[in-house]
This record gives C-alpha cells, sequence and structure tokens, in this order.
C-alpha cells in the first residue's frame, strides 16, 4: 500500500480554532453558584491500624553456640590478620613517630627528578588565569 503526500495545505492545517462559545460560559456561572451535593457529607474518618509485632525470643547458650560454630580455615584466617596486625603495632611503637619510606633500589630513569612545589604551581596557574581574563 502506498501512501500520497498532498501539496499544499491541508484540510486540517486550514482550520482554525474558535472561542469558546457564550452556551460554555453560561453553563460554568451556573456550576460555581449551584451547591454542590458532596458538601452536604461529613469528611471521611481517617483510621490507623496499630499491629503489634512479637518479639524475637532470647537465644539460648546452645543456640549460640550453633550459630558461633566457625570453620578451620575462618579460624585460620582470623589467626592471620591478628598476628599481621600486631606486626604493624609493634613496629609502630619501635618507630615512635613518623615513618620514613626509602626505596632500596631507585630506578636510574629517577635521577633526575625534581618534585614540584603543588601549592607553588596553583597560584601560577591561578595567576596566568587573571591574566588571560584581562
Amino acid at each position: 500500500m502506498m501512501y500520497t503526500i498532498t501539496r499544499g495545505p491541508s484540510k486540517l492545517v486550514t482550520q482554525r480554532r474558535t472561542a469558546p462559545t457564550q452556551q460554555l460560559d453560561t453553563k460554568i456561572n451556573d456550576l460555581k453558584h449551584k451547591p454542590s451535593p458532596c458538601t452536604d457529607l461529613p469528611a471521611p474518618r481517617i483510621v490507623f491500624s496499630i499491629r503489634k509485632h512479637p518479639r524475637p525470643a532470647p537465644t539460648r547458650p546452645a543456640d549460640r553456640q550453633q550459630i558461633e560454630s566457625f570453620t578451620p580455615a575462618h579460624e585460620q584466617n582470623v589467626r592471620f590478620v591478628h598476628d599481621a596486625w600486631q606486626e604493624v603495632v609493634q613496629s609502630r611503637e619501635e618507630a615512635q613517630g613518623a615513618v620514613r619510606y626509602e626505596d632500596s633500589s631507585p630506578s636510574p630513569d629517577m635521577d633526575n627528578f625534581v618534585p614540584i612545589d603543588l601549592d607553588e604551581w596553583w597560584a601560577q596557574r591561578f595567576l596566568a588565569n587573571i591574566d588571560k581574563l584581562s
């Protein structure tokens, strides 16, 4: 099936809208002055339903033992993390201050490395942007 496209304005385009007629205005005025049958009814009451949920029963020590039974792999992981943390705490207590890291085998590419002052770089960039705008 083929559709043809007409050239020139169609009937839909040439129709124009008109303003509301006088009949609509009189009906609106009638509705404004006529009392509504809904105003005589009382407002509906709001009802709240409150339910009390039962509290869970306290667990017995026998239930707690069943819940807290750990596998040997779990205990081994906990022991490993605990021992590693104790080493960190012990080394921290021995250092008694800031710990400085120094690379034992520096890369030859880093021989000419010069650290930058980030605050100074931002200040220069800020001033360059001001100069650019003015």
